[in-house]
């Protein structure tokens, strides 16, 4: 730890950026950006709740049309440690309960001069299309069944930082559960292809979504046999809220079958670590001895690293949005 906080990280960034204004997919980050964010976040992460100036000035706004804590909570309190202004309005607060739509919404927070809107919303490719409308970097905090940015970057964080490397080339990636309707899976099987990791899925069939195999994975039937030697567990929450239930005879089925227990985390690798992006159904996803208190439980470091990875993006891309090309398509 150095004595001028500010110096270490301007020194980490120089005249380094990212290539994006907006981040709605992992496909927009290169290994470049991959690299400097990782570096930011690492940084960041040492000084804890250290309240940097960087974003002084800058407001941002919150706009979580589905419920969230963890994802809601490190945004607003990593603007916070900025020095950003920040807000947060829900879709029981807002006007989308009026009747208005997104993009009137959006053009409205726009209006007032933010730096940055996060957008978490059940249909897919919103954050996207509002990127086209406004001035503000737009951060997706999760679209419907299809991504979840920030959720991957941390995870990819809390995996190197275990293994020490750079990359994940000859690691054993098992993901478990409902593959369908997770837009964590959607980001995070980017990202581990970016990092070069093998990767598993685990599921029923039911599941699975047609042509799973072309993301260049293997999937598995039986969970025993694609926790076989694994160097990280990943077990997914069944999404009920999207559906989910009706693709499963029971939540105890499930749980039974696929379920991870300490019997089955001893089929990985001996160095193994276990992750899951949250809210965690104890006993369903995870049997709850596994979940904060077994040394191979990554979960609570994910939360941490959550903290450290928006940071950094909120850095980047808020003093990158005055650069953004502005083009306004209203039709």
């Amino acid at each position: 730890m150095v004595d001028n906080p500010e110096k270490d990280l301007l020194n980490i960034r120089a005249d380094r950026d990212v290539g994006f204004f907006d981040l709605f997919s992992i496909e927009q980050i290169s290994n470049d950006d991959l690299a400097l964010i990782y570096q930011l976040s690492r940084a960041f992460r040492g000084y804890k709740t250290y309240k940097f100036d960087f974003n002084k000035g800058c407001s941002m706004v919150n706009a979580f049309f589905e419920h969230s804590t963890r994802t809601l909570a490190s945004f607003d309190l990593s603007g916070k440690n900025l020095s950003m202004d920040t807000n947060s309005i829900s879709g029981n607060s807002s006007s989308i309960s009026k009747g208005e739509g997104y993009l009137d919404t959006v053009l409205t927070l726009d209006a007032y001069n933010l730096k940055t809107i996060v957008i978490r919303c059940r249909e897919a490719g919103v954050p996207e299309m509002m990127a086209r409308h406004v001035r503000a970097s737009i951060i997706s905090a999760g679209d419907g069944w299809h991504e979840h940015p920030t959720q991957a970057l941390l995870d990819g964080l809390t995996m190197l930082d275990h293994f020490k490397s750079d990359d994940l080339n000859g690691k054993t990636v098992t993901i478990v559960g409902d593959i369908m309707h997770s837009r964590v899976f959607g980001s995070l099987v980017r990202l581990l292809k970016l990092l070069k990791a093998n990767i598993r899925v685990a599921a029923p069939e039911t599941f699975l979504p047609a042509h799973v195999e072309n993301y260049g994975l293997k999937t598995f039937y039986s969970v025993e046999d694609a926790l076989d030697g694994a160097d990280v567990v990943y077990a997914l929450r069944v999404q009920e809220e999207r559906g989910a239930n009706g693709f499963i005879p029971t939540l105890r089925e499930y749980s039974k079958m696929y379920g991870i227990s300490r019997k089955r985390m001893d089929l990985a690798a001996k160095d193994a670590i276990l992750m899951h992006p949250g809210p965690v159904r104890r006993d369903i996803d995870v049997h709850s001895a596994l979940v904060a208190v077994d040394e191979q439980s990554h979960i609570l470091r994910q939360v941490e690293n959550g903290m450290a990875v928006r940071k950094a993006l909120l850095w980047v891309l808020c003093s990158r949005c005055d650069g953004k090309e502005k083009e306004v398509t209203l039709q």
